[in-house]
């Protein structure tokens, strides 16, 4: 009885259920709604009683579709232009992303099938509709299109108190989102990681609040707040990460990283997961990275042109030993991949032991995926003998005095390419110097180490294309030994 009741569930019965009108209020709209013929959320609105973003959460509770806040920087100006304007005008819809089985749209009334057909239509792809409220598919068409050039009868009707009032809170400080997302988390987490992408935002932010989750993006400003959500939405991204292969927080754990990829329209996006326990609840941080076709030369990267003829004439030797080193995040495992694409051949074989596959490496490459936070699930030096290395990556594999590993037997004869969290490059030369082999094998074997800046790269510095960096040559510091160097180092001289 209760879920055929919920499903005959009037517009005005969960308006007034939900306290955003009262039954006096619904009573008047109908009245007018017998003299004009307009729709009942239509005449609530234009009377002032609510808002055009209730009328659009309400419809969705009564039809099991997704609402969302639409911002005008979250569209795709390239998709939408792809229809005529006129139509979305018209049907007022807006194509928000797709993805290689649908596009997702929203439109202010998907019960019209006269509408939906025209927009299938013109899409040319399977259609996942979601609910978005007129005044808000106004703007951002606005945005894309320019202002609209409405007849005065148009004018008179946008002029309402209730379209005032919906633009206003828009224009407000903190949106507190009434937004109904599919159990499945999918549109959730396309659309933010979407929007994320368009706003050049490094990281994304889910953290619980009194009533619900507070959404940040990370730009070039810091944290930006970007609404709340309702609370339910954190277990459907939960959910959704889970399906995609990212491990969810166990019971009696703190924290727990993964990864998953996001594809966005045939564009890739590596996604870190972060989930953490707090005294609120979980927190979740998604950690954006393009997927690179390639790796970029070490000059566009921000190494000179001497630094880098020196690493080139180094890489060519048959073993050596090159350390890069600096905070994380800061572009450590594209130098690793980049250093791979200057050692590369027919002849070597490459093996790569990495937290996360995002790192640009070219076919052919032998990718080992350890988990984050696990160091001792994988060993390095049995698995590169086993393999027959002659190429050895090791990114993030090496933390602390760990890194004195690299001084082992199994590094000898092969060139291995490692990056650590290191951030003082005397120290770490002090640190393999002190292992029992370290003098004997830094005198030996050729040995440099490259600095990475200190800075992450957050905002839209992580998605800047390396060809959009000419300004950072001279950013990385390479050091190489020479003979008296190593002369040094053997007499324990620093």
């Amino acid at each position: 009885m209760s879920e055929t009741g919920q499903k005959k569930r009037t517009l005005a019965s969960i308006l007034i259920d939900g306290g955003i009108v009262t039954p006096e209020q619904v009573d008047a709209a109908f009245q007018q709604q017998l003299e004009t013929g307009r729709l009942i959320g239509e005449s609530l609105v234009e009377m002032g009683f609510t808002t055009e973003e209730n009328i659009g959460w309400a419809l969705s509770k009564q039809l099991g579709i997704p609402y969302v806040d639409l911002a005008s920087g979250a569209a795709d100006m390239e998709l939408v232009r792809r229809f005529p304007e006129s139509l979305l005008r018209r049907i007022q819809a807006m194509p928000l992303f797709q993805n290689p089985e649908e596009m997702v749209i929203a439109m202010s009334d998907p019960t019209d099938s006269e509408a939906v057909k025209e927009i299938e239509q013109a899409s040319g792809m399977p259609v996942s509709l979601v609910i978005g409220c007129p005044a808000s598919i106004r703007r951002v068409l606005d945005n894309v299109y320019g202002p609209e050039r409405p007849s005065r009868d148009a004018v008179v009707a946008r002029a309402s108190a209730a379209d005032a009032a919906t633009m206003a809170a828009a224009a407000g400080g903190e949106q507190r989102h009434r937004v109904v997302w599919e159990r499945s988390g999918s549109t959730f987490l396309l659309y933010h990681v979407y929007t994320a992408r368009n706003a050049r935002a490094s990281e994304i932010h889910f953290v619980p609040e009194q009533g619900g989750i507070a959404v940040h993006y990370r730009t070039d400003k810091g944290l930006e707040p970007r609404g709340v959500e309702q609370p339910e939405t954190m277990l459907y991204l939960r959910t959704r990460l889970a399906h995609l292969g990212a491990p969810d927080l166990e019971t009696g754990k703190i924290a727990v990283h993964g990864h998953v990829v996001a594809d966005l329209s045939g564009d890739r996006v590596h996604v870190g997961v972060c989930h953490a326990r707090g005294a609120s609840g979980v927190t979740t941080v998604l950690r954006l990275h393009p997927d690179r076709a390639q790796a970029p030369d070490l000059s566009l990267l921000g190494l000179s042109p001497l630094g880098e003829g020196e690493i080139r004439e180094f890489v060519e030797g048959p073993e050596g030993l090159v350390i890069v080193y600096g905070p994380p995040r800061a572009g450590g495992s594209t130098v690793l991949a980049s250093l791979v694409s200057l050692a590369m051949k027919p002849e070597r074989r490459v093996v790569a032991f990495e937290p996360w596959p995002t790192a640009p490496y070219a076919p052919g490459v032998t990718r080992i995926q350890f988990p984050a936070g696990d160091l001792t699930s994988v060993d390095w030096r049995q698995e590169a003998v086993g393999l027959g290395a002659d190429i050895v990556v090791l990114d993030d594999l090496l933390h602390g005095d760990s890194v004195a590993q690299l001084m082992d037997g199994a590094a000898v004869g092969r060139l291995v390419f490692a990056r650590t969290g290191w951030l003082d490059g005397r120290a770490l030369l002090q640190r393999l110097a002190d292992d029992p082999n370290g003098r004997a094998v830094l005198r030996d074997r050729p040995f440099a180490m490259i600095a990475l800046p200190t800075a992450r790269h957050e905002g839209s510095s992580a998605w800047a294309e390396p060809e959009e960096a000419d300004h950072r040559a001279g950013i990385l510091e390479v050091t190489i030994l020479s003979d008296e160097d190593r002369e040094r180092v053997w007499k324990g001289q620093r």
